[in-house]
C-alpha cells in the first residue's frame, strides 16, 4: 500500500501530542481494547478505472471464507476533561471469482483494506460514572487490490489498483457506569465532508462488563458508512455487525 500521505498522519500525531504534553501525565487513565467485528458488506464497489462498479451483498459468513487476516484496536487516553481517541483496522482477503467470459476465464483478487482515526476531544458533561465528550480528528484510509486474470486459453494478465485519502471527522460519545460492574457505552461521528470521501459516518453502541478493575468483557454494534468516488474508484459501502472485544485499563 502507498503512504504517500503518511506525513500528514504525523503532523495530526504531533498535535494531539502537544496537547497530551499540557497536562499531567501521571493523571491520565489508558483503555486500549483490540476487537473482532462480526460485520457484512453492503454496497457498491469499483476497484478498476474504465470498467463499471458492481453491487456487493456480502453476509460476514462470506467474508469470512475469503478472510486472511484482520486486526481491530479502539484505545483512549484521557486526563481530566480531556480525551485522544484511537481507532484502527485492517483486513486482507483473497477471493477467486469465475468471468465466463471469451477472453478471461478467472480473476484472483487479493484485497488489503486499512483505516486509522485519531481524534482529541473534551468533556462538555460529567458524572461521578462517565461523561459526554465531543471530538475532532481524521481518519485515513488505505486501499489496495491486486487482480490476476487468467484467460480462456492460457493468458495471464496482472493489474493493481489502489486508493488513499484522508477524511476530517467530528464526533460525539458518551459512557456511564449503570451498575457495579456494567459500563455502557456510545459514540456516533460524521466525516468527508467532500475533501477526502463525500461523505462517512458511523455509529457504536455497546457494553463492558468488568471482570476485574483492569480487565472487562466488551460487546456491542457497531454501523460504518463511507462514501468515496474518485479517479476511478468508488467505494460506497455500509458495513454492520456485533462487536465483541477484550477491554484492558492501566
Amino acid at each position: 500500500m502507498r503512504m504517500d500521505f503518511l506525513p500528514s498522519l504525523v503532523v495530526a500525531a504531533l498535535i494531539i501530542g502537544t496537547a497530551a504534553e499540557a497536562q499531567d501525565t501521571s493523571d491520565w487513565q489508558f483503555q486500549i481494547t483490540p476487537y473482532a467485528w462480526l460485520s457484512g458488506l453492503e454496497g457498491d464497489v469499483g476497484a478498476i478505472p474504465g470498467v463499471p462498479s458492481g453491487s456487493v451483498d456480502l453476509s460476514f459468513g462470506d467474508i469470512l471464507d475469503d478472510l486472511d487476516f484482520a486486526g481491530m484496536v479502539m484505545a483512549s487516553a484521557r486526563n481530566g476533561p480531556w480525551v485522544i481517541y484511537l481507532d484502527t483496522a485492517y483486513v486482507r482477503t483473497s477471493s477467486t471469482e469465475k468471468l465466463g467470459g471469451r477472453v478471461f476465464d478467472r480473476v484472483d483478487v487479493e484485497s488489503e483494506t486499512a483505516n486509522l482515526a485519531l481524534s482529541v476531544g473534551r468533556a462538555f458533561a460529567e458524572t461521578p460514572g462517565g461523561s459526554v465528550d465531543v471530538y475532532v480528528g481524521a481518519r485515513a484510509w488505505w486501499m489496495e487490490n491486486r487482480f490476476d486474470l487468467h484467460g480462456v486459453r492460457g493468458g495471464r494478465s496482472k493489474r493493481t489498483e489502489d486508493a488513499n485519502w484522508i477524511d476530517p471527522l467530528i464526533g460525539i460519545s458518551a459512557r456511564t457506569q449503570v451498575a457495579d460492574r456494567w459500563i455502557l457505552f456510545g459514540a456516533l461521528e460524521a466525516g468527508g465532508f467532500g475533501v477526502g470521501s463525500d461523505n462517512a459516518w458511523s455509529a457504536l453502541a455497546g457494553a463492558t462488563y468488568q471482570v476485574t478493575d483492569r480487565f472487562g468483557a466488551t460487546f456491542g454494534w457497531r454501523h460504518l458508512a463511507v462514501d468515496y468516488n474518485s479517479n476511478g474508484v468508488l467505494f460506497d459501502v455500509h458495513q454492520a455487525g456485533p462487536v465483541l472485544g477484550a477491554t484492558f485499563k492501566f
